[in-house]
């Protein structure tokens, strides 16, 4: 039996269920698993059994109002440190052979001066083989300096990935100071804190275009298990409301999610209130306690993905990978508003595939309107239930004999002592 010492970002729902995937995994193979973790969602490791050690972890404020203006800048050389000294403090204590981490870029440095071998599960814009033409996201400085369209639609490819990755090589530069400070070698740009001896991409296999990928980096396999949450009662209504030709919605924009959420929330409302063919399913961000609710509504303070996710016949999502790499698996089209940069990229391949809209947050918030002109649209069109639902099949049908898991384990068995 190994000793894994699991480091999430637990202030976002979308970096703390992909570790529990993995965590999961190695129990399974009679692992000993160890979270080291303080953030919002922290209580969902213990309700999965896992055993937890408090650490510090960056605000989910703090996070918000440096990443909405497209930096990192907040990891200054001395946070940096501070960092560093916690995770080594917790790294004797528990003596792990194998550290994961997913999004606390620390923990490479850490692991390092630990002499500890290091797995990281990293989102696919952070890793150098991701396969698409959207580099510039819509709250980089570029975009706003060209308000009027697509700025990735109007400059060169090649200047596209230049401006990406000078942003990367800026982002790494007080890594670097810390790095040369510690006698250890240089990382080429901020990407670089995201490479472990083994990198997992949280994506499904084949859900969205990679250039090659080295040998020591794997897709993790989407896990619904993975999620939490109380069986819903009304659950079998849905099932009802679709034998009467209706269609389900399904509002899941993420914790990361704060201005287009209500504003999408009121929009859908006015619309099911009006429209007799939709119904709504979300939890209430956006909705006050005191509206009067149609029977067609149904919320929750949080929706069981699981259980849902098989009942509707769209879903909004801000396009974060884990609700997305649902929706492709199980055949459901897509509705985006993308809140953070890597989150519009994985909506434009939905669009590029034919499965699915993007709605810009910056146009919606001039327009709420837009977000119910699309859901008529994907409602009334079948072409992209059919699009969805031939990549799911096509997607089946190239499968190997073994599963992403299964390869993932094998190489983390080369790993240990």
């Amino acid at each position: 039996m190994a000793k894994f010492l699991f480091f999430p970002y637990a202030n976002q729902l979308g970096t703390t269920i992909p570790s529990i995937t993995l965590a999961s995994l190695l129990r399974d193979h009679g692992h000993q698993v160890i979270y080291a973790s303080h953030g919002k969602y922290t209580h969902i490791l213990k309700e999965k059994g896992f055993e937890v050690h408090p650490i510090n972890e960056i605000s989910y404020l703090q996070y918000r109002r440096h990443v909405d203006e497209n930096n990192v800048d907040f990891y200054q050389t001395s946070l940096i440190h501070h960092f560093i000294d916690k995770e080594l403090d917790i790294i004797r204590e528990i003596n792990p052979d194998v550290i994961v981490s997913n999004n606390r870029p620390t923990i490479k440095i850490s692991s390092q001066l630990a002499g500890k071998k290091l797995i990281t599960i990293v989102i696919p814009a952070l890793t150098r083989y991701y396969y698409h033409d959207y580099f510039i996201p819509e709250n980089h400085f570029l975009a706003k300096l060209y308000p009027f369209g697509d700025v990735n639609q109007v400059t060169p490819p090649a200047f596209r990935r230049f401006a990406f990755f000078m942003t990367m090589k800026q982002w790494g530069t007080n890594f670097n100071k810390v790095l040369r400070e510690f006698k250890l070698p240089n990382m080429k740009d901020f990407l670089g804190v995201y490479e472990g001896d083994i990198t997992l991409i949280n994506q499904s296999h084949e859900l969205a275009a990679f250039k090659n990928l080295p040998p020591n980096y794997f897709h993790l396999e989407q896990n619904l298990g993975s999620t939490f949450g109380y069986q819903h009662s009304w659950a079998t209504e849905l099932d009802e409301h679709r034998k009467l030709g209706r269609k389900v919605i399904f509002v899941s924009m993420g914790s990361s999610s704060l201005k287009s959420y209500p504003l999408v929330m009121q929009s859908i409302k006015k619309l099911v209130d009006a429209d007799d063919r939709f119904v709504l399913v979300s939890n209430h961000v956006g909705l006050a306690d005191h509206q009067e609710i149609s029977d067609r509504i149904y919320l929750e303070p949080f929706i069981n993905s699981s259980q849902i996710l098989p009942k509707v016949d769209l879903v909004i999502t801000h396009g974060g990978i884990n609700t997305l790499s649902e929706c492709m698996l199980q055949g459901i089209p897509i509705i985006g508003v993308p809140e953070q940069g890597e989150q519009m990229w994985n909506l434009k391949y939905a669009e590029h595939l034919g499965i699915g809209k993007m709605v810009s947050k910056f146009q919606l918030e001039k327009d709420p309107s837009l977000i119910t002109q699309a859901i008529v649209e994907l409602a009334e069109n079948p072409n992209y239930a059919l699009k969805i639902k031939e990549f799911a099949l096509l997607r089946a049908s190239r499968k190997g004999s073994k599963s992403q898991n299964e390869l993932i384990y094998q190489q983390i068995e080369k790993l240990l002592p």
